[in-house]
């Protein structure tokens, strides 16, 4: 699949693995499985997408390129990796994949506990660090947890869902005690950098706003650097020394590619899109993506 041609998003679990082509879950509720059992029909590529899980992965063999929060990581054994449901997302397998897959909802942990996923495991948070890279000692501490958490999901205990939680949250607190060892205070130097990633990371939750018909506006520049401190020049001065554009460039090529997924993967109307992505005029919304993109959303959306 291409990877910047459109976004798919999958509403839970069951969707969400029937579209990668891989295993039939228990519930929406949990899943785990071992990369290396998957079947052969298990996709090695995805398209864009979002998914509302979290999903963590353990490679202990393996590599893939992975794209998460519009970010890319270079995944190899020892890559423990996180993700929630804000983060846009895309993998492309590299070399055969060995380790554990696990994904949740937010109405497993509610189930069992009243925390908050993102306040008591930073790495799930949009502007985090999404992968660690373990050593010997820390994958010798974390498989036979993965281990019983596979041998409980796929045995026949009558507290299953209890022993899953509670597997799954040692899981979490060991992740989360060696990302404290490993994510340190940011240096003066990196700042720029940080400050580039936490406006990608706020565009994405703006999107899944949008997404989940929760935002009221299509944001700008000048909202983007209100909500990080900064001036809006400033915002823009950093962010195009990073990444060779400006964020009302990148504004723009997101708002395309939300705007093509929309049109080709659902049965919206140009003028529903249009104000489904928060345009005021629907002629305004077709002058924009024809700018963009040479073509009108009409003749785009007819292109099957």
């Amino acid at each position: 699949m291409n990877a910047t041609n459109s976004i798919s998003y999958f509403q839970d679990i069951s969707t969400f693995l029937k579209a990668l082509k891989t295993f039939v879950p228990q519930s929406n509720l949990f899943h785990i499985h071992r990369h290396e059992d998957a079947p052969e029909t298990h996709s090695e590529e995805t398209q864009l997408f979002r998914t509302n899980t979290f999903s963590v992965s353990l490679l202990t063999d393996g590599e893939a390129v992975y794209k998460i929060g519009m970010r890319e990581y270079s995944m190899k054994p020892g890559s423990f990796y996180f993700m929630s449901p804000q983060q846009l997302r895309y993998y492309k397998k590299i070399k055969p994949w060995k380790g554990y897959v696990f994904v949740f909802s937010e109405e497993f942990i509610r189930m069992f506990s009243g925390i908050s996923v993102y306040a008591e495991y930073p790495f799930f948070k949009l502007d985090a660090n999404v992968q660690l890279q373990l050593n010997e000692d820390q994958l010798t501490e974390l498989l036979p947890l993965l281990e019983k958490l596979h041998t409980y999901y796929n045995g026949s205990e009558s507290d299953k869902l209890k022993y899953l939680f509670h597997y799954m949250s040692l899981v979490l607190l060991k992740a989360r005690k060696w990302y404290a060892e490993q994510h340190t205070i940011t240096p003066e130097t990196v700042k720029p950098v940080m400050l580039s990633k936490a406006f990608d990371d706020l565009l994405e939750k703006h999107f899944f706003d949008i997404a989940s018909q929760r935002a009221e506006s299509l944001l700008a520049v000048a909202d983007f650097a209100a909500a990080l401190h900064v001036s809006s020049n400033y915002l823009s001065d950093t962010v195009k020394k990073e990444t060779g554009k400006t964020p009302t460039q990148i504004i723009k090529e997101r708002t395309i590619l939300e705007a093509k997924s929309l049109l080709r993967n659902t049965r919206l109307t140009v003028s529903e899109v249009a104000y489904f992505l928060l345009f005021d005029d629907p002629s305004y919304f077709a002058k924009y993506f024809k700018a963009a993109t040479g073509i009108s959303p009409s003749d785009f959306k007819d292109q099957k």
